[in-house]
């Protein structure tokens, strides 16, 4: 029954369980309230980083989605930690990506209420080390002075909400190039059909 079983290369399953451990982490908090002050940073570093990883997903799927490779800059942000450029990266190719598949554009009040929510976390936390650690290599607090208490009820259903959001996206892109691979491959059998006879 404690047996975990580890899914070789499944970046769902992984993605997933970062997103489910700072769930159940919530749940604890508001249940029995207590231990609040110590779980307050795995809770927002495992919600950080789902929302990393979903965001870096729908960036790798688009170029096959959208005919056009990344940008060396886009390249260099999928090897990064930050948010915010990843968020930036994912602005643009969403309007190719929902012109492709026949979506209408991500609503405007959704991307700015996106772009504040990710423009506050990446303040506190720019590269995912902020709460992973307590002093920077320079030995300074990690965190910002200012910042003193989280609601964590708040910010969890702030943090699924997001995440819910982006995995539409995802959800939606995964459908769409599973249409595309079916049509290529249906046209590659008609080529091979109609060559075969001459």
């Amino acid at each position: 029954m404690n047996n975990a079983c580890l899914r070789q290369g499944d970046d769902y399953a992984c993605r997933e369980g970062y997103r489910r451990g700072a769930q159940i982490l919530v749940q604890a908090v508001g249940e029995k309230e207590r231990d609040q002050d110590f779980l307050v940073y795995p809770i927002i570093f495992l919600y950080r980083h789902y929302i990393e990883l979903v965001l870096k997903e729908i960036i790798r799927r688009a170029p096959y989605l959208i005919g056009r490779g990344l940008t060396a800059a886009e390249k260099k942000h999928l090897e990064d930690h930050r948010l915010n450029l990843l968020w930036n990266d994912f602005k643009p190719l969403s309007l190719a990506i929902t012109k492709v598949a026949g979506w209408s554009d991500l609503p405007k009040e959704d991307i700015e209420g996106i772009d504040d929510f990710i423009r506050q976390i990446s303040e506190v936390d720019p590269r995912s080390y902020s709460l992973r650690y307590a002093h920077s290599k320079k030995g300074d607090p990690s965190l910002p002075k200012n910042l003193t208490h989280v609601n964590l009820r708040h910010f969890g259903e702030l943090m699924d909400r997001l995440a819910n959001y982006l995995w539409g996206i995802d959800v939606g892109m995964s459908a769409i190039e599973d249409m595309k691979h079916d049509y290529e491959a249906e046209m590659a059998s008609y080529a091979d059909d109609y060559y075969s006879h001459y």
